[in-house]
């Protein structure tokens, strides 16, 4: 699958094996998990040439950006996207003075800021622009913090098309990207669309009085039996400390606990936002844009060089076809990623009149 690169926490690089170029994680957090950690091991992990790291920040002002990664990072391999000085900053003065006189020509890094917010136009213009610059013979790491930010200013589904429009050209850059959530801010649907484009998926959880707790919902490439498995860790300053997950004996001589949730448990056959009522159906809308086009099955099948078998199964729901083929048929019929997410057309009921 190509070359393979540490996610930056020793642990998980055996677990999983490293990120494959191209890979986009999606990270579903809950309060109190340190994911802040995973990101710091992620971005700042040393490899030569460096990649370039396009950091996008929604939630948190850029001085504070500024201040915890300027020691890492040469100026011309990190650049910052700031979509909260006019977003959640609501343009307020403090945060804008960042930007004036010469304090901005001082600083470390290369800042792009986002002024219109109001939808991703200009977001989505500037990102273009960034993967324009870095496509040829450029690895880059690419963080977007948050999906539940982006969401907070336009709304479910332009967060949706922006991220269906995204993971899989990033996929084909062959770039990583960091793509965290949270998950009481989202819809069962909208996480279970993400689920399916991306390629890992990762829950951080965390309850009173236990220590935190990882499990990969979707590790798409390796085997299926490191799913659902809970990895347990605790965070001394900023080490993230694993206990092997199939020692419950020890995790609770460790952590100091005589029961931890989901030990006794069998793991779940699927992540628990995809058990949802509005499961993912886009075979409809694949029928509806062929029909349209007034292809058979087997003419399309033939075109994207399948089984007109295949194509039958995805039609009905019976399969889902994978991220390549997925990009494939979206790019036959000039459709956006999320088009395929709309409900599905009723079919409308035609009566013959006798004259």
């Amino acid at each position: 699958m190509g070359e393979v690169i540490s996610c930056g926490i020793p642990y998980l690089d055996k677990i999983m094996g490293g990120y494959f170029l191209g890979e986009n994680i999606v990270w579903v957090l809950r309060p109190g998990t340190d994911f802040d950690i995973f990101l710091e091991a992620f971005l700042t992990k040393k490899k030569e040439p460096p990649f370039k790291t396009v950091y996008v920040s929604f939630d948190f002002p850029p001085q504070k950006i500024l201040n915890r990664y300027e020691k890492f990072f040469k100026p011309e391999d990190f650049i910052l996207v700031d979509a909260f000085t006019f977003g959640k900053g609501n343009s307020d003065r403090f945060f804008q003075s960042f930007y004036q006189g010469e304090t901005i020509r001082s600083k470390p890094f290369r800042i792009n800021c986002i002024k219109d917010l109001t939808e991703p136009s200009e977001f989505i213009r500037i990102m273009n622009s960034l993967q324009e610059e870095f496509k040829t013979d450029i690895a880059c790491k690419y963080f977007f913090g948050s999906l539940s930010g982006m969401q907070e200013l336009w709304g479910e589904r332009d967060t949706l098309h922006f991220f269906t429009f995204a993971c899989p050209k990033l996929f084909e850059l062959k770039a990583l990207a960091y793509w965290p959530l949270v998950k009481e801010a989202h819809s069962k649907s909208f996480l279970a669309n993400i689920s399916y484009i991306t390629q890992i998926v990762v829950s951080l959880s965390f309850e009173e009085g236990n220590p935190c707790s990882l499990r990969f919902l979707k590790l798409e490439g390796r085997p299926s039996k490191l799913l659902n498995t809970t990895h347990y860790y605790n965070v001394q300053e900023k080490d993230i400390d694993f206990v092997n997950p199939l020692e419950p004996a020890e995790i609770a001589d460790k952590f100091g606990t005589q029961k931890l949730p989901g030990l006794e448990k069998s793991p779940e056959a699927h992540p628990g936002f995809l058990d949802t009522k509005e499961p993912i159906r886009i075979g409809g809308r694949i029928r509806d844009f062929r029909l349209r086009k007034n292809l058979s099955q087997v003419e399309l099948a033939k075109r994207l060089k399948i089984t007109p078998s295949a194509l039958s199964q995805i039609e009905n729901n019976q399969s889902l076809p994978s991220l390549p083929l997925f990009i494939q048929i979206a790019r036959f019929f000039g459709k956006s990623l999320d088009s395929f997410f709309a409900p599905e057309q009723k079919k409308m009921e035609v009566k013959t009149i006798n004259q």
